[in-house]
């Protein structure tokens, strides 16, 4: 692989063990040449990589789906993983500032791609392009004298990315949404299934499936357990009168063994566990995505 660059490259070597997230580098490229081709699933390291285009057009394939990448798109993959990057053959270049977190923003990833998929556009009045571009210039000014410093600014830095992504979501309403909205609405039924979902949208299974994972980058029978293990963590957190096998019937599942498998193998240990681990505060306080407005004045 090689490319054309007027800009560089900046890493980060940390000396603490915290496991907190962190910038881990930054770049930016002006990509010319065609050989420009990055296949992420044998490549080494273990971390979040954000790449925008400010200029020229890139290319993004993902689990066989293809994104084009116009100025002001951005995409979010993990390395290594099934996705692959270049310049494609009809652009002239590619302006590609970049920055490279560690894989403690996972979570965020996946939240963001659960609702918009792995390519945003980022508009001027989001600000976060100019964000990227006044991290990379910091990072070349060695800017990021502590660990915390650097640590503070990969977090709000993912906190506003995920926030404008989950914002993005509130707009034209497809048939795919529908298909998700319907998920979201009952996911709790034991009887959910896909060939349910598809009919509700007025969708063949298979075109379902195909554009569900185009517009989400998530299968909908992977969203579909995601979303009960996540409400099923909420539930052992905020409600300890609930039994397990309750919970388990509560978020869509007929057999509580079956629930306490698939629940360890999400989350690293069973129910029973992340409750206990859980509930050492005296009151829990539930702290929501977006601000809910009160009909009391």
């Amino acid at each position: 692989m090689t490319q054309t660059s007027s800009h560089h490259s900046i890493g980060f070597h940390f000396s603490s063990d915290l496991s907190y997230l962190t910038l881990k580098g930054a770049g930016r490229h002006i990509i010319d040449s065609h050989d420009y081709s990055w296949d992420n699933r044998n490549r080494s390291g273990d971390y979040c990589l954000v790449q925008c285009c400010i200029g020229g057009e890139g290319a993004l394939e993902m689990k066989g789906i293809s994104y084009s990448l116009l100025p002001g798109d951005v995409f979010l993959i993990a390395i290594p993983g099934e996705s692959r990057y270049y310049l494609p053959a009809h652009a002239q270049y590619w302006d590609a500032p970049y920055l490279e977190f560690s894989k403690e923003c996972l979570p965020l990833l996946r939240k963001i791609y659960g609702s918009i998929g792995p390519v945003i556009h980022l508009t001027q009045e989001s600000g976060l392009i100019d964000r990227m571009l006044s991290i990379y210039d910091r990072a070349l000014h060695h800017d990021f004298e502590t660990f915390f410093e650097n640590s503070k600014t990969a977090y709000t830095f993912w906190m506003d990315i995920t926030a404008y992504a989950l914002s993005c979501y509130h707009r034209e309403i497809t048939k795919i949404d529908h298909a998700k909205a319907y998920i979201d609405q009952n996911y709790c039924a034991e009887n959910l299934t896909l060939d349910l979902v598809a009919s509700h949208a007025g969708l063949s299974k298979f075109y379902m499936c195909k554009e569900f994972h185009k517009k989400y980058g998530i299968s909908p029978g992977q969203y579909i357990k995601e979303l009960r293990i996540s409400q099923a963590c909420r539930l052992l957190v905020t409600n300890s009168d609930y039994t397990i096998q309750e919970i388990a019937h509560m978020v869509g599942y007929s057999n509580d063994n079956y629930f306490g498998k698939v629940f360890r193998a999400s989350k690293g240990l069973p129910p029973d566990a992340f409750r206990k681990q859980s509930n050492h505060y005296d009151f829990m306080c539930t702290v929501y995505e977006t601000q809910i407005k009160s009909d009391l004045g």
